[in-house]
């Protein structure tokens, strides 16, 4: 039983400067994370943590509150609270990094690449990436980013291949594209630009991610620049919804402090 587990495999520590909410909330964030807490399992009720840890519910409360807000438990009216499924939570308010995030997390990155090769680009790539007529050579990798080996999007990347010859060679099932780009070809990202629309996963897509067509998911399009403004990168990708949601850190344009973002809903019609 949870309660027993909770009993032989926790305790306080009297010589952490965290305090006991904290302490509590990253031991049960690393049982789940660690698989001992599976998604859909049932969360002993914060009274009987009281209990057995011997401490005041505010402590718990602020415990479960912070597992709540980062979706780690799910809490059901009426039925208690739940493990819940774990997500990739993008920040997007900063440069992204699936690796980087997926590690953020407890878990480990990996990609399957679909392709990498050389091929000319198609008037929308060559719109995005401002290609002259003459020079429509691009990169074009694909590949399925997986955390724990679980498929979590499809991502199509393009970037000319003046700027990148011979990446085609590097092995991609490892490799982190953008320090590559940084370390070989010294290209480093300065800004991106990302429009996300929500869709419905066609039925090729969701082979691909290992889910049910017809799933929600979202669409991400990218063009990412240099220092210069020089575009060097167009990445699609696809995302299903129930392994990923995005968050937005708003303040506001007199907070010297923090960056201003402008946040803009489009409605397509």
């Amino acid at each position: 039983m949870m309660t027993d587990y909770f009993k032989k495999t926790f305790k306080f520590s009297p010589h952490s400067d965290l305090p006991l909410y904290s302490q509590l909330e990253g031991y049960m964030k690393m049982q789940i994370q660690a698989g001992f807490l599976k998604p859909g399992d049932k969360m002993i009720t914060e009274i009987e943590l009281c209990e057995i840890l011997n401490v005041s519910r505010t402590t718990v409360r602020l415990a479960m509150n912070s597992l709540v807000n980062e979706g780690l438990i799910i809490r059901r009216r009426g039925k208690g609270s739940f493990i819940g499924e774990q997500k990739l939570r993008r920040k997007i308010d900063y440069m992204y990094n699936f690796s980087e995030n997926i590690q953020n997390m407890g878990a480990a990155p990996s990609s399957i690449v679909l392709e990498s090769k050389i091929i000319r680009a198609d008037a929308i790539v060559a719109g995005k990436l401002q290609l002259p007529e003459e020079n429509l050579q691009v990169f074009f990798l694909q590949r399925v980013r997986c955390a724990n080996d679980v498929p979590i999007l499809l991502e199509s990347t393009y970037i000319p291949y003046f700027l990148c010859k011979g990446i085609e060679k590097a092995d991609f099932k490892s490799a982190s594209l953008y320090s590559l780009l940084s370390n070989s070809y010294s290209i480093n990202p300065y800004h991106a630009v990302e429009v996300i629309e929500a869709i419905i996963l066609d039925l090729k897509t969701a082979k691909i991610l290992d889910c049910k067509s017809k799933m929600p998911g979202y669409k991400i399009e990218r063009v990412s620049y240099l220092n210069s403004e020089y575009v060097f990168e167009y990445t699609t990708s696809v995302t299903r919804a129930d392994k990923c949601v995005f968050r937005l850190d708003l303040y506001r344009n007199n907070n010297s402090n923090k960056n201003s973002i402008d946040f803009e809903r489009q409605l397509n019609t």
